[in-house]
């Protein structure tokens, strides 16, 4: 009895993926319903020109999102994301306030202190390609604004994630700060933001 017991963990763990697949068959596998970002494990950087010189990147510490996820039909699903503008990191090696300033001057975090995403329409173009498009508010005004999303793989059973089906997507954008309303330090930095990100989703 004693040895059964202790062989139970590891004929669970047995049962759960412990890398994903990138393939139709795993996407399939997966369960629809609500999916929830798994933060310590996903990345949001955005980049700016500086000078003309370089394309200066930066990363937010304080994001989140939900994945309403449809597998049979990836159009149907939906995303949010909420991104707190204050949380910018920029890893300055001599200013310690370098990110104060960012996120109040360039993102007005003080008076808007939340960028939202909500998607609008998915569109599937290619087995593990898709586009999403939504609507960004971002300092007090929504626009439109599209990603192209790749997906990188999936696990019906993650051994990392307690046996929760997970997901993960690659995707990246770009948009005019401008049409925002941010046009702080123009005269060097520059109007287009161009937007990463990597996330992983479980199901809840």
């Amino acid at each position: 009895m004693r040895r059964l017991i202790a062989t139970f963990p590891v004929v669970l763990l047995s049962a759960c993926a412990f890398t994903a697949e990138q393939t139709p068959q795993a996407l399939q596998s997966l369960p629809a319903g609500l999916y929830q970002l798994e933060k310590p494990h996903a990345s949001l950087t955005f980049g700016v020109t500086h000078l003309g010189l370089s394309r200066y990147t930066l990363r937010f510490s304080d994001f989140d999102a939900t994945l309403d996820f449809d597998p049979a039909n990836p159009a149907a699903s939906r995303v949010s994301a909420s991104i707190n503008p204050l949380s910018v990191r920029s890893d300055h090696p001599t200013d310690a306030g370098w990110d104060g300033r960012i996120g109040n001057d360039i993102l007005r975090g003080g008076t808007f202190p939340q960028i939202t995403f909500t998607s609008t329409a998915v569109t599937v173009t290619g087995p593990f390609t898709g586009q999403v498009t939504g609507d960004l508010t971002l300092m007090g005004t929504t626009k439109p604004v599209t990603l192209d999303v790749t997906y990188n793989g999936s696990m019906a059973s993650a051994a990392l994630y307690g046996g929760r089906a997970a997901v993960g997507f690659s995707a990246s954008g770009q948009f005019k700060r401008s049409d925002f309303g941010s046009t702080h330090y123009a005269e060097f930095v520059g109007d287009e933001v161009t937007v990463r990100i990597e996330a992983e989703f479980t199901r809840r």
